[in-house]
Order: structure tokens, then sequence, then C-alpha cells
């Protein structure tokens, strides 16, 4: 039988799944992992900037003032509250140390320096010097935490950890310059993500692919895997240009032996699976063509703060509508502050089926 953890019985889909039976074809009710739709949590690491580095930050730029004025509660009640799509980004830090005194938090007296800042391995921070607050500083701590919540609910729906590859310098005199993701720096960190979750754990690009020649091909012929064997699974996917895509793919064109899914160049590429697709107003449309071609699509209900300061939901209604699969907020609580904006499923569950899906999830 199906298992998830639910807030609701989702009495519609147990009929629409009765009614597909009883027309004579289970064949297209036995529902995969792209006839999901969930939530889940933009930059999932990040605390809040104090008042006194966000007004430094507002006085240079009051954009990014107002951008960044946004943090989240710890990935693990994250997780309890009902998000199953979780956002890293990622620094290379072989040596360790490299993160260790950013320079905002200096400007006003603040340490924020641990002995994980040492350690050597990926950090997880939003922006260095600026933004480098964060629940979990090291690459491997965030996974454990994830890893802890999904071994005490193993019935969770399949969760996306979407992960960037952060290498951009930044505009501020003093800042420090991040190393670059080369070959090496993507073994390391499909490694980091190995040496936290099992083979049976983590879904991978080859558990997909199959027997198929490409990604794409597994795809579009065999679909997802089915969701009745993805309950407790964790799936990577880089959201990366395609200059990156091409060096994490490191000569793999359908991703063979790697750790992580990438956004993909198109509909038409070898280790064509997931999308990112983040403008869902003006990517709505193409959004559907994509979920209905059999494709995991991640957008964002909000941005910047503004739907948050507004209470507008036009763009959260556009993503529901969709189909995306990965609707991500940094508001699954309202800062009520400014308005009583949130992101969430209607009902208040923690999973329904994707309005474009050909199958209801039981």
């Amino acid at each position: 039988m199906l298992k998830r953890i639910l807030s609701g019985a989702g009495l519609a889909a147990l009929v629409a799944l009765s009614a597909c039976v009883e027309t004579g074809a289970p064949e297209t009710c036995a529902p995969r992992m792209s006839d999901i739709q969930a939530i889940g949590s933009h930059n999932s690491y990040k605390l809040a900037i104090p008042p006194d580095e966000l007004e430094i930050l507002a006085a240079r730029s009051p954009k990014w003032g107002a951008a960044l004025d946004y943090a989240h509660i710890p990935i693990f009640e994250q997780l309890e509250l009902g998000m199953r799509q979780i956002e890293l980004d990622v620094y290379y830090d072989p040596e360790g140390g490299r993160y260790t005194d950013p320079l905002l938090p200096r400007m006003v007296g603040a340490a924020v320096s641990t002995i994980a800042h040492d350690a050597p391995g990926f950090k997880v921070m939003h922006v260095q010097d600026v933004d480098a607050r964060s629940s979990c500083i090291l690459f491997v701590q965030c996974l454990a935490e994830i890893q802890a919540w999904s071994t005490l609910r193993p019935d969770h729906a399949p969760i996306l950890i979407l992960i960037n590859a952060k290498q951009d310098k930044i505009d501020l005199p003093g800042s420090v310059d991040p190393l670059s993701f080369d070959a090496a720096a993507f073994d390391a960190l499909d490694a980091e993500i190995r040496s936290i979750f099992s083979v049976n754990h983590v879904l991978t690009p080859d558990d997909v692919r199959g027997e198929s020649e490409t990604l794409r091909d597994a795809v579009l012929s065999d679909g997802w895997p089915a969701l009745e064997d993805s309950w407790g699974k964790i799936f990577f996917a880089l959201d990366e240009r395609p200059e990156v895509v091409e060096t994490y793919r490191r000569g793999a064109s359908s991703l063979q032996g790697h750790a992580m899914f990438v956004n993909s160049s198109g509909p038409a590429a070898a280790d064509a699976a997931y999308f990112t697709m983040n403008e869902p107003i003006e990517q709505g449309e193409l959004i559907a063509e994509r979920v209905a071609q059999g494709f995991i699509v991640r957008t964002r209900a909000d941005a910047d703060t503004v739907e948050a300061r507004t209470g507008d939901r036009t763009r959260l209604d556009a993503a529901l509508a969709s189909g995306a699969q990965y609707i991500s907020t940094d508001y699954y609580k309202p800062r009520r502050e400014w308005s009583d904006y949130a992101a969430a499923l209607p009902g208040g569950e923690t999973l329904r089926t994707s309005p474009h899906s050909t199958c209801a999830i039981p």
C-alpha cells in the first residue's frame, strides 16, 4: 500500500483513483514521482542578517537590503512542517578556513566563526562576506540533518535537494573570492553526498536511466520511478547555468555514475529529467508542457521578499496552477508585520496530485 505523511486524507484523489480503476485503465493510475506537487524552501539554511549589518548593506544597495531580509528555521523543523524541497548553496573549501571571517560581520565587530568554518569541506551560505550566516555551515552537517529526519520519517514523499555551486566574486573591497568548481570539486561534492546517504536512500540518474540509452529516453518512455517505490527517497539536482553543468558532467552525457541530476539545457538533451523554471507567471504554459512530458520542474512562489511585503498571491497561484512538482518559498510561515502571505498547498496538505498529472495520488 502506498504510504505518505499528509495533513489530510486526500478524498478527492481517492475518488479520482477509484474512477480511473473502474474505467479499466489501471495502467494510467500507478502514480509516479512526477505526479506530485509539494512546497519547499528557498535558501533553506539562511539565518537572518542582524539589523546593524542590514543597515550597512541597505545603504550600499537598497535593493539588496530589502531582498536579503528573510531567514529560515532549522532544516529539520522545516521538514517537520512539510517542506519537501530543500535548497543549499555550496562553496568549495577543500583546505578549510577560507570563509572564517566574513567581512560584513567584521565591520560591526560581530564574530560568526565556528570550528566548522575551519574544517575542510564544502561550506553552505548565501553570499560570502555579506550573507554568510547558516544554520549548518558545513554541507555534510546540512545533509546529516536531512538524513536524520528522513530516517525518523521513512514514509515521507520524495525530497528534492537543490544545489547551487557558488563561485561568483562580489563587488565589495576586501571580500573573499570563491574557488572555482572544476571536475575535482564536483568529484568531492558527489563524494560528500555519498558519505551521508546510503545507495538505497538516494535516487540517482543511474537509477532513473536503468537500461535506457539516455536519461531523457528513460523519462519519456518509462517515466520517473513509481511513487510506491519512492517513499523515503532523497534526490539531488544541480541548479546551474549550462557551462557549470557541463563541468559537472565530466564527460558523462547522461550523468552516468553521478550523484545529482542537473538543470538540463532543454527537453532534447540527453540528461533531460529535471528543470528549474523560476518564473511561473511568464513560464506557466511551458512548465505545464514539461510536466505533461514527464519531467520534474521546480519553480518559485515568491522572490526577494516582494510577495511577503505586499501580500500578492499572483505568483504563488501561477506556480500552483503550472503543475510544477516542487514550489519553493521563503514564507511557509507569514511575516505578519508585513502581511499574511504564506505559500501552501490548498487545504494545507503536505502533498497533492500535480494539477496537470494524469494519475491521482491515493
